[in-house]
Parts: structure tokens; C-alpha cells; sequence
């Protein structure tokens, strides 16, 4: 039986559809680059195969970029028309909400899935994908729990698993269990970048900066051909060298392994690029044109995916005192802040505020801004993202407050 079909039943109108799918999983599962080419490789042998629809049309929407609707809408019309049961056409419901932009019925329909297909494996990592960047980290830890009992200890896919419960620990503070599961996890699948990734974490939070950065180095030998997750992990490391006071090393680190994927115009990279690049200028580190480098992607603060990533891009905006990018995405914010989706209400809550106190600190109007972002603070968590990510706003307050002493 093919693993696919051990986890959860997929309908395939060809027979080798479905080993083959369990290759584009593995592929995913292990970060590598060509997934997709893949998985457009069994399509062309099999159009109707239903699940490989909805995979794709997932991972369109969690690359959280405008520009790839075309495409999920196409996805989400092959996958509705090949729909064989119910399982199947409840991911078209879930992609179709989310395609919508209502991440909260999208959470819930997939709860509804993963409570009657606990090892539907996509489900889970889509849930686990809008539980993090709706700031839910119980959800996401919760979600994992449920699951996992219900994996056979000998299946291949089980120690992904326990890298997503590893994350889900971390987030929520149990940091002894994170960096148990993660590092049980890392050495059953050394390309779990995942589970590295929680107990990179681990160290962050706690502070053992040396022994993250080994982590790092070691686990990052096998990262040779993955895709632009490992840069997120060069990140971690850059942060851990900036809070040693290694502030030359961090940034030999961002020009030397940060830099070039930023061509890839990939949302994670430029969020990464941006809030080194902040740390860096906050620790007195003369950066040069570094900050005028990533010009080239204010574009994206016309998009409405998600709040967190939003924020990032005014950053870029900010700092370059770019007055036009800055009018277009405060512009922007405002309008996503009236529409009446969850990240509207996010940007309503919270988001317009650290995008004001954004604006506000780079332009000389310090006092205004920390007053504006001390407000914003306390529902900081509801833009997503992790609390190493988040960490930069309190890092900027604290800076700032020091400056007007």
C-alpha cells in the first residue's frame, strides 16, 4: 500500500498515482526544491488526481504572494472537478475559504477534517501553517497532540509529525519538551528542517546562543539542495552571533548567505532581510546601502496576504524614507483594516498601529511612536509569526526608549 493511502485514502484514476504522490510528499516533507516539478509530473500522467490539486493549491496560498492566484484559482477548479469523496471535497472547501481570505473558517474546516482523518497529513500542515500565523500557538500544539496517537510508531511520516509538535511546544513556552521531540525528530530525518528549526528556537528563547549556533552548522551539512527554508535558519544564526555581541559576524553572515535569495522575491527572505537589517542599525553597525538593496521589493506593500509579512515590507519602506511606498502601504493598511476578514481584523486590532509607530521611529517622531507601538504591544501576537520573529518590535521599544532617557 502506498503511504499516501496508509495516512489518508486519495482517489487516482491511475494506478501509479499514488506512489507517486508519496514521492512529492517525501520530496515536501524534506524541503526540496522540486516538489512542485514533480508533483506537475504526475499530473501530466494522471489530471484528475484529485489530492494533488488541493496540495498544490495549499502550497500556492502559503507562499502568501497575489501574484500566484491565477494559479490557486486554477487549482482549486481542477481539484473541485476531480473531487471523488467526501474527504476530498471537504480540502476544496477549506481552499475555497482561503482563497477568500477567511483564514478562520479555513482553520475550522480543517479541524472538521483532521477530527474524523487525524493522519491527514496535508491537513495538518495546513492547519499548522494558519494556526502560527493566526498567532494561535495552543491551537497548533493542540492540533499535533490530537494527531500524533494515531500515527503507527514504525510509519516514515511519524517523525515529521513530532518535528511539528516540537514547534508547538516551543511556541508555547515548554521548551524541554521542544528540544526533545525536535532533536528526536532531527536525528530519525536529518532533513526535518522543521523540527531543527523548533530547537533553534529553544536555544533563541533560552538564551544558549553557543549551542545554537552549533546546532545550526551541524544540522545545516544536510541542507545542501533544500529550498529557501535553510536561509530562515541562516537567520537564527545571525540573530544568535548579534545577541553575543558578534555584530560583525551576524553581518558577514546576512552579505554572504542572505543576500542572493532575495532575488527569489520570496516573502520569508525579505522578512528575514528586514529584521536583520533592523537589529543590525539598532546595535550602531554602519550598514551601508544595505537597506537601499531592498527597494526592489516595496511592491509588495500593495499585497493583503498576511498582516505580519505587511509590516516587514513598510519596515524596508520606512527605513529607505521612501515617502511614496510609505503613503501607498499605510494607504493600503487602512483599507485591509475595514475589510471584515480575520487579518482585517487583525490590522484593525493591531496591525495599523505598529505600522504607525513603524513610521513614526524612523522619521524622528520617537516619542509618538513608542507611545503608539506600547499600546500595540500587548495584542502583538496576533499578526502571527514566531516570538523570536516578534521579538524585533519590544527590541525596537526597548532601543528607543533608552535613546529618549
Amino acid at each position: 500500500m502506498a503511504l499516501i493511502n496508509s495516512a489518508m485514502s486519495c482517489s487516482a484514476g491511475v494506478s501509479s498515482s499514488l506512489d507517486d504522490f508519496d514521492n512529492v510528499i517525501d520530496h515536501y516533507l524534506r524541503y526540496s526544491p522540486d516538489t512542485l516539478t514533480l508533483l506537475d509530473t504526475l499530473h501530466q500522467q494522471d489530471p484528475e488526481f484529485a489530492m494533488g490539486h488541493v496540495f498544490k493549491g495549499y502550497q500556492l496560498k502559503m507562499a502568501s504572494d497575489p501574484r500566484l492566484l491565477p494559479a490557486l484559482d486554477q487549482s482549486i477548479a481542477a481539484a473541485r472537478a476531480s473531487a471523488g469523496h467526501p474527504r476530498e471535497q471537504a480540502h476544496v472547501a477549506v481552499l475555497d475559504a482561503w482563497r477568500r481570505d477567511n483564514s478562520r473558517q479555513a482553520s475550522d474546516a480543517l479541524a472538521t477534517i483532521l477530527a474524523d482523518h487525524p493522519t491527514d497529513l496535508i491537513a495538518l500542515k495546513a492547519a499548522n501553517h494558519l494556526h502560527f500565523y493566526r498567532g494561535d500557538a495552543e491551537g497548533m500544539r493542540t492540533e499535533i497532540l490530537a494527531s500524533l496517537p494515531h500515527w503507527p510508531k514504525d510509519h516514515p511520516w511519524r517523525n515529521f509529525v513530532l518535528g511539528m509538535l516540537s514547534f508547538g511546544h516551543e511556541e508555547c513556552g515548554d521548551y524541554k519538551a521542544a528540544q526533545h521531540y525536535g532533536e528526536a525528530a532531527v536525528d530519525a530525518e536529518p532533513l526535518d528542517m522543521w523540527a531543527a528549526h523548533a530547537v533553534a528556537h529553544v536555544h533563541q528563547m533560552q538564551g544558549t546562543y553557543t549551542d545554537g549556533i552549533t546546532w545550526i552548522e551541524q544540522c545545516g551539512k544536510q541542507w545542501t539542495h533544500t529550498n529557501n527554508f535553510g536561509h530562515h535558519l541562516t537567520w537564527h544564526k545571525a540573530l544568535m552571533l548579534l545577541a553575543r555581541g558578534q555584530t560583525e559576524a551576524a553581518l558577514a553572515v546576512y552579505d554572504r548567505e542572505l543576500l542572493d535569495c532575495l532575488q527569489d522575491d520570496f516573502y520569508l527572505d525579505i522578512c528575514n532581510a528586514a529584521s536583520l537589517l533592523w537589529r543590525l542599525d539598532l546595535a550602531g553597525i554602519a550598514l551601508g546601502e544595505r537597506w537601499q538593496v531592498l527597494l526592489d521589493y516595496v511592491h509588495r506593500c500593495h499585497d493583503q496576504e498576511l498582516v505580519f509579512i505587511s509590516l516587514h515590507y513598510l519596515i524596508v519602506a520606512a527605513k529607505n524614507h521612501d515617502q511614496g511606498a510609505i503613503d501607498q502601504a499605510m494607504s493600503n493598511l487602512k483599507a485591509w483594516s475595514l475589510r471584515p476578514i480575520e487579518q482585517g481584523e487583525v490590522c484593525n486590532t493591531v496591525g495599523l498601529a505598529i505600522a504607525t509607530a513603524i513610521v513614526d521611529l524612523t522619521s524622528g517622531h520617537q516619542a509618538r511612536g513608542l507611545e503608539v507601538l506600547a499600546k500595540a504591544l500587548p495584542e502583538l501576537h496576533l499578526i502571527g509569526g514566531s516570538h523570536a520573529q516578534r521579538e524585533l518590535f519590544f527590541d525596537v521599544s526597548q532601543h528607543y526608549q533608552k535613546e529618549l532617557l
